[in-house]
């Protein structure tokens, strides 16, 4: 799927602009609310109180409801690296069940895969879709030569031990790739995004709406209130960008099990 506009932006960049824009918003308001000020009476200035609070709990819904979506997103790409190297590792161990010659074309295959998988969950945000799609493609042909030494295991008379749970077991392994794609793809949708961004310039010219009204500009909370949700919101874009930005997801254990496999001389090719 390719990138939308949005995403394809550095957070950084994003997050600077909205700043920027946040306090212009907020110094435009403040100024016209201090034009209002001569005409605006305290019953005026109470009801424009109570529609900045609405609009300001809707803004902090708005926050929260898309930081859940981010780091539920987050969490789910986290526990699928964990379930991916908890398989792959099962497997390496079960192939120690399986006859001579197909345990050590197995284990050949299986380091060989771990280290795609390994380079496919760590492409930087430079690397082109491409590059993704060949690291997918070449995974897909070596599990292809995994699942076919297992299953001539498994057809030989007597079957070699163990090598119908190992097939259950790359089952597993194909599904999880799977679904590690989709996740990697499910982000937060643009427009939830667009909103979240537009309702904060909004919120900030209400704020500087309200200072105006009460004759004072109030530019040092203005400065602080936008520092707080520029702060949220690059958390928020963080979190739906695995390959980008501070917060990614550990590739730890998948790691670790390539470095298994390489000091087992059988995995050596």
């Amino acid at each position: 799927m390719k990138p939308s506009w949005l995403y394809q932006q550095d957070t950084i960049w994003v997050i600077v602009a909205l700043f920027v824009a946040m306090i212009v918003t907020g110094e435009l308001g403040a100024r016209l609310g201090r034009r209002w000020y001569p005409r605006a009476d305290d019953l005026r200035r109470g009801h424009f109180g109570s529609v900045l609070g609405s609009l300001l709990g809707l803004l902090a819904l708005l926050v929260s409801f898309t930081f859940a979506m981010a780091a539920n997103r987050y969490d789910a790409r986290r526990q699928l690296v964990v379930q991916e190297a908890n398989v792959l590792n099962g497997l390496y161990l079960q192939s120690s069940l399986l006859p001579e010659i197909p345990r050590k074309d197995f284990k050949q295959q299986l380091s060989q895969y771990v280290g795609v998988r390994a380079q496919a969950a760590t492409l930087r945000r430079d690397a082109t879709a491409e590059q993704l799609t060949q690291a997918v493609m070449e995974s897909d042909g070596i599990f292809q030569r995994m699942w076919k030494v297992v299953q001539d295991a498994a057809l030989t008379q007597p079957p070699a031990h163990g090598a119908d749970a190992m097939l259950k077991s790359l089952v597993d392994a194909a599904s999880i790739q799977r679904e590690r794609l989709l996740a990697l793809e499910s982000r937060v949708p643009d427009p939830v995004i667009w909103l979240l961004l537009w309702g904060s310039l909004v919120a900030m010219s209400a704020i500087g709406l309200a200072g105006g009204l009460g004759n004072h500009r109030g530019l040092p909370a203005r400065i602080i209130v936008s520092v707080l949700i520029c702060g949220t919101i690059e958390v928020v874009l963080d979190l739906d960008k695995p390959h980008q930005g501070l917060i990614q997801v550990s590739q730890t254990p998948i790691l670790r099990l390539q470095q298994v496999l390489d000091r087992d001389p059988e995995a050596k090719p």
